[in-house]
C-alpha cells in the first residue's frame, strides 16, 4: 500500500489514476504543477519489493507505515526530488551505455548507481541539495579578517564598533566538520554491489548541484560555485554489511509479524525536522500522534 495519490494545496486528496486520465486545466490549476511533472511524482512502487539501499537508510518505522499505508503525496513537497530526477536522466543520456544508471542487488537489497566509470573505475552518485546542507557536506568554517576595502563602521553593532575596519567571513574547509551523513553509506553500498560483480572501484565522488547556488544566502555560507565534486571516504565492509542487513531484517520482521517497528532515530529524523515537515506517513506514525498503536492488525 504505497503513495496512492496527490494532496491538494487546500488540503482535498485525490487519487493518481483520477488526475492523470484528466486534462481538465482546472485540476491542474488546483494542483499548482502540470500533467508531465504530476506523472513523474505518481510513479508507484511495488509494496512487495525487496528493500533498497536508500529505503533502508530512513527510519524502519517509516519504510514500514511507506509499505502498508496508503498515503498522499503533496506536491509541493516533491518538487526538489522532481529536479534530482531530471537532473539523473539529464546526465543519463551523455554517459556511455556501459556506464550509465545501473540497477544492482546484494543480500537482498536493491540499488541504483548513477555512473560507474569503467575507464577509471571510479563511481559517482548524483545530488541536488541546498547550500545549508552543501556547506555541511563540505565541512565549510570561517573567521572574520578585515575588509580587504578598508571601509569601516559607521556605528557600533555586534561585528565591532564605530571607526573599526569591517569584517568579512573567510571561509575555509575544515575535514573534522565535513558531514556527508548517508550519502556516504549510500555510494559505498553501491561500491559493495559493484565489488560483488566482479567491479573494480578505485575511488568515490559525489557531484552535488547546489539549487540555490549563486544568491547571497548562499554565499554568505560559503557556497561559491553551482556544483562540485566531492570524493567520499571508504567505509568498511564490515561496517556497510553490519548496518544494512540489520536495517533489512527490522523490516523485513517488521512487515512479517505487522508490529509497528520502534521510533525512527535521531539521525533518521534530523533531530525531529522530517517528522513535523517531510515525512509522507507522519499522519500515521503512533511516535508522533496523539494517539498510541498497540499491534497493526
Amino acid at each position: 500500500m504505497p503513495a496512492i495519490g496527490f494532496k491538494y494545496p487546500e488540503g482535498d486528496k485525490i487519487l493518481f489514476e483520477d488526475i492523470l486520465g484528466i486534462e481538465n486545466k482546472l485540476d491542474v490549476e488546483r494542483m499548482g504543477i502540470y500533467t508531465p511533472a504530476l506523472k513523474e511524482m505518481a510513479k508507484v512502487r511495488e509494496p512487495d519489493r525487496k528493500p533498497s539501499v536508500t529505503e533502508l537508510l530512513n527510519g524502519t518505522c517509516q519504510a514500514y507505515l511507506e509499505r502498508t499505508r496508503d498515503f498522499y503525496i503533496d506536491p509541493q513537497e516533491q518538487a526538489f526530488a522532481l529536479l534530482g530526477t531530471t537532473h539523473h536522466k539529464a546526465l543519463e543520456v551523455n554517459a556511455e551505455e556501459s556506464d550509465a544508471e545501473q540497477e544492482l542487488e546484494l543480500w537482498d537489497i536493491t540499488g541504483i548507481v548513477d555512473l560507474y566509470d569503467s575507464k577509471t573505475k571510479n563511481l559517482v552518485d548524483y545530488k541536488s541539495t541546498g547550500s545549508y546542507k552543501a556547506s555541511k557536506v563540505l565541512g565549510l568554517d570561517f573567521y572574520l579578517a578585515d575588509d580587504p576595502t578598508g571601509e569601516v563602521y559607521k556605528r557600533s553593532g555586534r561585528w565591532g564598533k564605530k571607526g573599526e575596519p569591517k569584517k568579512v567571513k573567510r571561509y575555509w574547509k575544515n575535514p573534522e566538520k565535513a558531514e556527508l551523513g548517508d550519502w556516504s553509506w549510500q555510494i559505498n553500498m553501491y561500491r559493495l554491489m559493484l565489488q560483488s560483480k566482479g567491479k573494480q572501484v578505485d575511488k568515490m565522488y559525489v557531484q552535488m548541484i547546489v539549487r540555490d547556488g549563486g544568491v547571497a544566502a548562499s554565499r554568505d555560507r560559503g557556497i561559491d560555485r553551482n556544483i562540485y565534486l566531492i570524493e567520499v571516504p571508504f567505509i568498511h565492509d564490515d561496517h556497510l554489511k553490519e548496518k544494512f542487513i540489520s536495517k533489512r531484517d527490522l523490516l523485513l520482521e517488521a512487515l512479517k509479524s505487522r508490529e509497528i517497528p520502534d521510533k525512527c532515530s535521531d539521525s533518521e529524523t534530523w533531530g525531529g525536522i522530517k517528522c513535523e515537515r517531510f515525512c509522507p506517513v507522519r499522519e500515521f506514525c503512533p511516535h508522533i500522534s496523539p494517539y498510541t498503536i498497540e499491534g497493526d492488525d
